[in-house]
């Protein structure tokens, strides 16, 4: 059985080992490999610990069976009534499955009841496959760039956005 629902405390190294296992599988051939196999399985529990115990972001879970599989970190953005997606992973057997869809579909009613009309997501460049599935779900580039580092590397990556009709 699939749930989605907000996370709690007790989910944050859960949700951490679900990003970082995501992290090295969807990067895998973008990012760095050495980075990649860096990253601990508790990386983002201290971002974590400190998102969900403000009142600036919300986390989002997808459970299977009661097992984590995905999660999504969601904040605002710096204008007024604008969400940022700051992540959506799936744990890597699960992609192509038709979680995802589920997962955003649920991710965005949430963000639509919290009051925001606008969303914006930052992609790597390179990650064609997560550019399809945004654009798939009626995301589209802003034809913002700018670049992140990861590691000692820098990676290009582009803005999209979408814009909710009421």
């Amino acid at each position: 059985m699939i749930k989605t629902r907000i996370a709690k405390t007790e989910d944050i190294e859960k949700i951490s080992h679900v990003l970082a296992t995501s992290w090295k599988s969807a990067y895998r051939g973008i990012v760095d490999d050495n980075y990649l196999d860096s990253l601990r399985y508790d990386h983002w529990v201290d971002f974590l610990t400190a998102a969900l115990t403000g009142d600036i972001i919300f986390v989002m879970v997808i459970e299977e069976n009661q097992e984590l599989i995905g999660a999504s970190i969601i904040g605002k953005s710096e204008k007024e009534n604008e969400a940022h997606i700051r992540s959506l992973y799936l744990l890597p057997d699960k992609i192509g499955r038709g979680y995802g869809h589920a997962f955003y579909s649920e991710i965005e009613k949430e963000i639509i009841d919290r009051g925001f009309s606008k969303c914006l997501i930052d992609v790597l460049s390179n990650n064609k496959r997560a550019i399809g599935f945004y654009e798939a779900h009626g995301f589209a580039d802003t034809s913002v760039e700018a670049e992140t580092t990861l590691g000692n590397r820098s990676y290009p990556y582009k803005v999209f956005e979408k814009v909710f009709s009421r």
